[in-house]
């Protein structure tokens, strides 16, 4: 049995405009905040990911992730998860202040999703991705350029993921 990688991508922003699973009371509390208080929205982490209801539940397009292929020396490198190379960071865990929408899919996996973890942009551009010539990483090092047209500020992007098997 294979083990395949989710990728999620986030922005911090203070805007209430995004795709897929919302948690409305937060939404609804920081407009009533911006209207009645002149507080601006506060920040927080929201999916930049294209999302579809299905009737049943929410989706994303597999055609649409920033990432979805198989390679265990990428998935060692990112949370020692299969390949034999050491990860950049140990896994972290599910974000604590994680996008309503990341959360949703790490409810929809259950105990199948293992080794959650995150980086940011700034995180993975900072990485030699040049030590790791011999691990097919191209398809993943064009994501990481997809995902600067997210935000111009690197801090503000952030990848999530977990693994199944």
């Amino acid at each position: 049995m294979g083990c395949d990688i989710h990728v999620y991508m986030e922005r911090w922003t203070n805007s209430n405009k995004y795709d897929g699973p919302k948690n409305l009371a937060e939404d609804r509390d920081n407009k009533l905040n911006e209207l009645l208080e002149n507080e601006p929205t506060k920040f927080r982490w929201v999916s930049v990911d294209k999302w579809t209801y299905d009737g049943e539940g929410w989706r994303t397009n597999w055609e649409d992730h920033y990432y979805d292929a198989r390679n265990y020396q990428l998935f060692s490198i990112l949370a020692d998860v299969r390949g034999d190379h050491s990860p950049i960071a140990e896994p972290r865990g599910i974000p604590q202040d994680a996008s309503t929408g990341y959360k949703y899919m790490c409810d929809q996996w259950d105990g199948d999703a293992h080794s959650h973890s995150y980086y940011t942009l700034t995180e993975l551009l900072n990485v030699n991705w040049e030590e790791y010539g011999d691990c097919y990483l191209d398809e993943f090092l064009q994501s990481i350029e997809r995902m600067k047209e997210i935000d111009e500020d690197s801090d503000n992007v952030r990848m999530c993921f977990f693994f199944d098997n």
